[in-house]
């Protein structure tokens, strides 16, 4: 069976990307932590300009879908978002005497005391409608599966309440029917 070229998204410039804190730990505690997250995030598709699609903040990990309207620079993107959160948590979990959580993100290699980013992170490029649809509906789902909401437009922390009710979000998101 063949695809319908309306079925594709042009361009390959759409990825679902994942990273997760190190050891799988819960960083973002409350208000404060996330906040971090979403003002970095802010500059980067600012910095990279690119679309945020899709998204969930979870206690350890993140889920974003970013499309580009020109290059692509994920790396960039991620490495900028990384290195400013890295910090700033951190700086938070010490001004918060969160020793013990501190004590965890230690790490002493190449210059590097404290490593709260697991080193990598996941981009698959989507290529098609049911794909991103797909991943949409991952994400969205993320909090309730692991039980932080029974709906996944209650969790504050992702774009699921957008595509229910279309409000602003702390994040601006650009509605997926817009680019494919």
């Amino acid at each position: 069976m063949c695809t319908r070229k309306r079925d594709i998204i042009e361009f390959y410039n759409c990825y679902f990307v994942t990273t997760t804190f190190n050891s799988w730990l819960h960083l973002l505690m409350d208000e404060r932590f996330y906040k971090i997250i979403i003002e970095s995030l802010k500059f980067c598709i600012e910095k990279y300009k690119c679309s945020l699609i899709a998204y969930v903040l979870m206690p350890n990990h993140i889920h974003l879908i970013l499309f580009y309207n020109d290059k692509p620079e994920v790396s960039g993107f991620m490495r900028d978002f990384k290195k400013y959160t890295s910090v700033k948590i951190r700086q938070l979990l010490q001004c918060e005497e969160q020793n013990g959580i501190v004590e965890k993100l230690k790490y002493e290699k190449a210059g590097q005391k404290y490593k709260v980013w697991q080193d990598r992170f996941d981009a698959v490029i989507i290529r098609h409608k049911n794909v991103l649809i797909t991943k949409m509906k991952y994400i969205h789902n993320n909090p309730v599966k692991n039980g932080l909401v029974e709906k996944a437009e209650d969790w504050n922390y992702s774009s699921a309440g957008f595509y229910v009710t279309e409000k602003e979000m702390y994040i601006p998101v650009t509605h997926a029917w817009k680019i494919i």
